[in-house]
């Protein structure tokens, strides 16, 4: 990979991060919160655990939008968004959080000095980070495909226009002409 291409892929990587993250918490904040209520805890205190957990559980959504934009680079490259099955992309990313949470968490805490953590407290990150990375996935492709019945483009495009625009000026104006001529064949 050229330093063209990284950089830009770097950054949608992060951004994808971001917000994955900012979806994990907020969605981890309510779930927390809604739990410590039905616990019976008082208002105030399930909002701050709620807070709390969402905070932690948005970090480990950042790690997995990250692994979850591994996955989409490589199987999905080249695809028109229309093509892409939300349901499918949806359990795509079900599948990959489920088992990218309890295994980086489990490999955390072997590497930190730990012993391995209880299965039935790992079978509970599993269905938790497969519910939300499920429900992440689906949603972003949902939003992705609304814009894409207004501009159509493939992965592929999508990474292409990241180059282009780390690219300089005149080299922008030549690719665009590439990009055109294209569009124009197909």
């Amino acid at each position: 990979m050229s330093d063209e291409t990284r950089f830009p892929r770097l950054r949608a990587a992060f951004r994808n991060a971001v917000v994955w993250g900012v979806g994990w918490g907020a969605f981890g904040t309510v779930v927390a919160t809604a739990m410590r209520l039905a616990d019976r805890i008082p208002l105030g205190g399930a909002i701050l655990d709620g807070l709390g957990m969402g905070i932690r559980i948005g970090f480990m959504g950042a790690l997995a939008g990250t692994a979850f934009f591994a996955y989409i680079a490589a199987a999905y490259r080249g695809k028109r968004l229309s093509e892409i099955s939300w349901v499918r992309f949806g359990i795509g990313g079900a599948i990959v959080c489920g088992l990218f949470v309890p295994a980086f968490l489990q490999t955390m805490n072997l590497l930190t000095g730990g012993h391995l953590v209880p299965w039935n407290l790992v079978f509970d990150d599993l269905i938790f980070s497969a519910a939300f990375g499920g429900i992440t996935a689906a949603g972003t492709m949902l939003l992705a495909q609304r814009y894409d019945a207004a501009y159509p483009v493939t992965v592929e495009d999508l990474l292409d226009r990241m180059e282009r625009n780390s690219l300089g000026a005149g080299a922008a104006q030549e690719y665009r002409k590439k990009e055109l001529q294209r569009d124009r064949e197909v």
